[in-house]
Formats: structure tokens, sequence, C-alpha cells
């Protein structure tokens, strides 16, 4: 199949979006298809680049959370789509919105996804005080963009659970966004025999690394534990000073992929305390090589799912529930020994190649029931 990405960030791997839409392209690209892809800022063969679209404002907070938006170039748009079998459109903005209309004029059969969470917006827009603001973003991503799609892709049961709530009548398929087969464990000798735990992802409001600083903190054993907050984005000097106190030098920055699983396997847990999230990759890679996970309960993240029982669940925006479960997994290595097989068994359900073949699958219904659409 000829398939086309179209995604407002397709090169900046801080971002989940970005992120997965380079694991579906290349993961597609390995099974035999051709990929275009359509995004600001890209380059090569079979990439359509458009321009970046400057939004007054709207564009510098983007910025700031590592997100761009593409400008809907309809000549671009047109070329890209031209003998595609179907088009995968990423997000709901501007750039797919124009980009649906020229696919029906095509009569090209085409799909969205929901990546995006009306609360991404209010928490990183300082929008919260404004009463009922989720719901009017999820009433604009719908009649703006989902009114005009009959399939969309959700990377977990809770997105799709969201949807069926919202009275969204489209054909929706589960299907996670899944890990790369390179994260695995890794024999790497520890260096000393401090405590090590990871948190990775953007350093924002609604990731809520604070919660795991404040945890550590009141951890009973602070002085023996070492943190790696990995990652970047517009609260990182904020992390920083409220880290200033800890006995151990926090290992603040970003990681690069391919250092990613090197780094994981020398910790002993992987922390995730965002309160919203369709589903972090970020704690599936930790996982996969094989750390145990302590996840926030929160209503609106689908990472609680890769918890295996209640030692890996903790009260979400509770630090001091947190500092329990940690202080639990130092004081009892031998369970987390012995749970860190149990998780890396678990994250095979999640095998990137698995989840492409399913979204393969997505792919062929859609093309069929576009013969009927059209």
């Amino acid at each position: 199949m000829t398939i086309v990405i179209v995604v407002d960030c397709f090169n900046d791997k801080s971002n989940g979006t970005a992120v997965s839409a380079n694991n579906l392209a290349q993961n597609l690209e390995s099974k035999g298809h051709i990929v275009r892809v359509v995004a600001p800022h890209i380059n090569g063969e079979n990439k359509f680049n458009v321009r970046e679209r400057w939004i007054p404002l709207v564009t510098y907070i983007a910025h700031n959370q590592h997100m761009h938006f593409g400008k809907a170039d309809k000549k671009i748009l047109r070329d890209a789509f031209s003998g595609a079998d179907i088009i995968h459109f990423f997000l709901p903005f501007k750039l797919e919105i124009v980009g649906v209309k020229i696919a029906k004029e095509m009569k090209i059969p085409y799909i969205g996804a929901f990546h995006l969470q009306p609360e991404h917006i209010s928490y990183n827009g300082n929008l919260r005080w404004i009463p009922k603001i989720d719901d009017l973003v999820l009433w604009l991503f719908k009649y703006r963009f989902y009114n005009a799609i009959y399939h969309i892709h959700c990377p977990s049961r809770l997105i799709s659970e969201e949807l069926l709530k919202n009275d969204f009548k489209q054909k929706l398929a589960v299907i996670s966004n899944g890990f790369n087969a390179s994260f695995k464990p890794i024999a790497v000798p520890r260096q000393d025999d401090l405590f090590h735990i990871v948190m990775t992802g953007r350093y924002s409001k609604e990731k809520r690394q604070d919660v795991l600083i404040k945890a550590i903190k009141q951890s009973k054993y602070e002085k023996n534990i070492k943190l790696h907050l990995k990652g970047q984005g517009p609260m990182d000097n904020c992390y920083k000073k409220m880290a200033k106190d800890l006995s151990n030098e926090v290992d603040f920055g970003f990681v690069s992929k391919d250092d990613l699983a090197k780094l994981y396997s020398q910790m002993d847990i992987y922390v995730h305390t965002a309160d919203i999230d369709g589903e972090a990759i970020s704690a599936l890679e930790a996982i996969a090589c094989g750390i145990v996970p302590i996840i926030a309960d929160s209503p609106l993240s689908a990472t609680k799912q890769f918890a295996l029982d209640e030692r890996s669940v903790f009260k979400s925006g509770d630090s001091k529930d947190l500092a329990k479960k940690i202080d639990y997994f130092i004081e009892h290595k031998d369970e987390l020994e012995s749970l860190k097989t149990r998780y890396e068994k678990s994250a095979k359900d999640y095998d990137l190649s698995i989840c492409v073949d399913k979204m393969i699958d997505f792919y062929k219904e859609a093309i069929e029931d576009f013969k009927q659409i059209y």
C-alpha cells in the first residue's frame, strides 16, 4: 500500500506524537509499504514539507512544548495524496482539516487519530480556570475535524471510552502506539550503591514531575536515591530549583533514543506521575527494559493500564503516597527483582511490529468501508 501520514510535528523526537508517527512510518516501510509524510521541517524521499503555520501567542506556547503547526498548502497535499491507498491524519488542526477536504475531493480513503486530549491544551495554555474549558475544546475538535472522520485510531482503551462517553459514533480501533524492539534489557555494570529512579518526558505541567521531586524529599531513604529526570520543556528551570536541595544531584536533560535502553537498564524503578496521557510510550519502553514502574492512577491517564498490581500504582498528585511506594521497593528489593521479569514479559503485547500489523488491518477495513462511502 501507499500510505500518507499527515502530522503537524514529525521531526521533534521529544514530542510523543512525533515519536509515534516516526515509529509507524519506519515500521510500515520495513513491512514493504510506501510511506509519504506531510509535515513541517522535513526533507528527503517521500517527505512533503509544508511551511510552519504561525499563530500569534499560540505558536510561542506550542514551541515551548516542542510542538509545531503545519500550513495547509493545498498543492503539496494534493501531490502527496496522488495515487495513495489511504491517508492517516494524526491531529485535529488546520493542516489535517484541509487535508480531509482534499482527500474527499480526490476520493481517497482516510482515517483520523485521537492523540491530543483537550486537557493537554488547557493545562499548557493556563486555561484550567475557565469553566468547562475541556468540554469546549473537545467540542471544537469534534465540530472542526472528527465529524468528518469515519474511522478513529485510539492509542488506548481510555481514549476510546472517553470518545464513546462524548457520543462519538465513528468506528474506533484501540491500537497501542507500541514500543520499538530495540528496547530490551542490556547488561550494564552499576557504578554505585544508590537507588536509581528514572522518569522521561516533557517538562510540562500535566506531566507532574514536581510530585516525584517532592516524593523523594519525603522518602525515608532520600540520601540514598539518585533521580534521573530526562526530558526538556518549559518547566525545566522550575524543576531544577525544586531539586536543588536533594542530597544527590538530579540527572536532568534530553536523552537520545539510542541511549535510552542503556539508561533504563541501569535503573531500579521507573516513575510516571502524569495527570494526562493517552498512552505513555516512555513507560512502555522502560517496562520492556525490565524496569518496575510506579504509575499515577489519574482518571485521565491510560498509562496505569501497564501496572500489574497495586504496588505499581500511587494516588495521582499525592507525593506522600508515592514516597511510600518508593520506600516499599527500597525495603523489598527481592520483590523488585522478581517483578522485573514479569514486567518485561508483559510489554511483549505492545511490541511495535504487532501494533503496526493491527493498524494495517484497520487501514484495510477503512478502505473497504470507503467503497460504500464514496
